[in-house]
């Protein structure tokens, strides 16, 4: 075990393979953000388990109250310029909650121009757990490159985001780890699937 202070990483931070000799796939993160996201997968892995207390048992849960013309704002990309209302944080863009919407359940509000509600979405899981449990037999682990995070430790991935009409089922599924989750929806990696495989590319490449 590290010292304290010593930024030495503990085993398991890195995920890409020791052995990988693809300078694309490197992991950039400071000591710092992988200790934090070492603690956040272990908080998720957790939750999933179903061994505890309903409270403190669920997936994430998440309040977005919006308009339709907040919902249909997107730049020439097609990216969500929309700002949405959620609990305890006031306004926030749309785009904050792409990644949260991949593997959550869904409650959202659409709001009119008087704020009366014109919609009140029913609350939904996204990915069931058989579904889960395909992708393990299928992926085996995080389908990014050289990623050795194994599949109990990823999350379901939209392909085409929830929010754009992509449908929750295997065929528009990729298990990623929490890091390379996040690098995929801030737009530096890109998923297809070839022949049913998810194959998770740099768009720069």
């Amino acid at each position: 075990m590290p010292e304290p202070g010593s930024e030495e990483d503990l085993p398991g931070l890195d995920p890409i393979d020791p052995h990988s000799t693809d300078p694309a796939v490197t992991d950039r993160r400071t000591h710092g953000q992988k200790l934090l996201d070492g603690l956040i997968d272990c908080l998720k892995l957790a939750a999933r388990t179903g061994l505890l207390p309903i409270t403190g048992g669920l997936r994430p849960q998440v309040f977005i109250s919006t308009t339709q013309a907040e919902l249909e704002r997107k730049n020439t990309a097609g990216e969500p310029l929309g700002i949405a209302l959620a609990p305890y944080s006031g306004p926030q863009p749309l785009a904050a909650f792409a990644e949260t919407l991949c593997d959550a359940d869904i409650t959202g509000t659409i709001l009119g121009d008087g704020s009366e509600i014109l919609n009140v979405g029913r609350t939904q899981r996204l990915f069931t757990t058989a579904q889960h449990k395909i992708l393990l037999a299928r992926d085996l682990g995080c389908t990014f490159p050289d990623c050795t995070k194994p599949g109990t430790w990823t999350e379901a991935h939209h392909i085409i985001p929830w929010y754009e009409g992509g449908e929750s089922n295997i065929n528009n599924a990729a298990p990623l780890c929490g890091p390379h989750h996040t690098l995929t929806h801030q737009g530096h990696w890109t998923v297809r699937l070839n022949h049913g495989i998810p194959r998770t590319q740099n768009p720069t490449n």
